[in-house]
């Protein structure tokens, strides 16, 4: 199952717990999209302790059903918690690719395609229809437009 990492990047420096909050508000807003399944994102600890893993500060992994409408309603969240949260940026990766988005990105066909290229550079024409070539470990950031 193809996954999606999202890395939300506060305006300023904030505290840990804020930025849990930040992620945790994410990942409610994301769950309210049938066929999306969210977790925290985990790291082993380089700590010793109880726990083998760590959650990763600010980081969310969501996996599932990545249908043109998952998508677009994926960056409309993320888009929309972007502008409410005041965050500089969230960061969509998917291997070695990635796409920037912040509260004044337009959700557009382009930015539809532009996330199925990121979640399937091979199936993506499948998925939406023509997505434009991208290299491997590429950045996109999409802002404004």
């Amino acid at each position: 199952m193809p996954e999606l990492s999202l890395l939300i990047e506060p305006s300023s420096a904030l505290p840990a717990e804020r930025v849990d909050a930040l992620a945790a508000g994410l990942a409610d807003d994301l769950r309210s999209v049938r066929g999306l399944q969210v977790a925290h994102a985990q790291s082993p600890t380089r700590e010793h302790g109880k726990s083998q893993q760590a959650w990763e500060l600010g980081m969310l992994i969501v996996g599932g059903v990545f249908s043109a409408t998952t998508m677009r309603a994926l960056t409309q969240i993320a888009i929309a918690y972007a502008d409410r949260a005041k965050a500089r940026s969230i960061t969509l990766r998917s291997g070695g690719n990635e796409l920037v988005i912040t509260g004044n990105t337009r959700v557009d066909q382009r930015l539809v395609d532009q996330l199925a290229h990121l979640m399937a550079p091979s199936s993506a024409e499948s998925a939406v229809g023509a997505a434009p070539p991208a290299a491997q470990g590429s950045h996109r950031e999409i802002s404004g437009s």
